[in-house]
């Protein structure tokens, strides 16, 4: 199913690298603290930050993948996310990413997750979500529903309001990965551009809470 919906590992390296300016800002101004990835599912995101310098770890509980990024020599651990997030020590991670996680989980868990972060960062670090954007309809109509462990979406109004709430500041969403054929609809000139944002647009979201330096 991931290999066929979610995209080559290559092509997922390929959208993450928008990331690794503010990782690695994040990472200068921790210490150069570690990485924590959430769901690392093959292991894309820990392979980029690797070839970055940046050190990193992550946990799944997809036994397959787990092995597949260790084969790769990958710091890939067996464990459920909530879990390995408790036992961190206090400020000892410079970010913990979760890309595709938190549409997954009810949302206890996902406001859990965002206060415990809050005790792990070390002042300056950064939390990273990455969503499907539902806005976009035809992610919310049909390609959310591909994957069947997909519970609900988790909209960016909810995700800015979460995070401030538990005192990150800055809050920054961004959209990104808009559909292949966004830019052919935007030239039809008998096409709504508004309409074909709302089709073609941005199919993810992403959500980067700063903890203070000052907390």
């Amino acid at each position: 199913m991931e290999n066929r919906w979610r995209g080559a590992p290559e092509e997922i390296a390929r959208r993450l690298k928008v990331y690794i300016p503010d990782v690695e800002a994040a990472w200068l101004r921790t210490d150069k603290k570690p990485v924590m990835d959430l769901g690392c599912g093959r292991g894309e995101w820990l392979g980029l930050l690797r070839d970055h310098g940046i050190e990193g770890f992550g946990v799944d509980t997809n036994a397959v993948q787990i092995e597949e990024a260790q084969e790769a020599g990958l710091d890939v651990r067996a464990s459920d996310a909530l879990q390995a997030l408790a036992d961190q020590s206090d400020a000892s991670l410079s970010v913990i990413s979760a890309h595709h996680l938190i549409e997954h989980l009810p949302f206890d868990a996902v406001a859990w997750i965002v206060r415990e972060t809050g005790r792990v960062l070390a002042p300056g670090g950064i939390l990273l979500f990455e969503t499907p954007n539902t806005r976009n309809v035809l992610v919310g109509a049909t390609t959310f529903h591909t994957d069947p462990t997909h519970l609900k979406p988790m909209p960016e109004q909810v995700m800015g309001v979460l995070l401030e709430t538990a005192g990150f500041d800055p809050v920054n969403i961004r959209h990104i990965n808009p559909h292949e054929r966004l830019g052919k609809f935007l030239d039809m000139p008998d096409f709504n551009d508004e309409l074909a944002h709302l089709m073609f647009g941005p199919q993810d979201l992403a959500i980067l809470g700063t903890k203070p330096v000052d907390a």
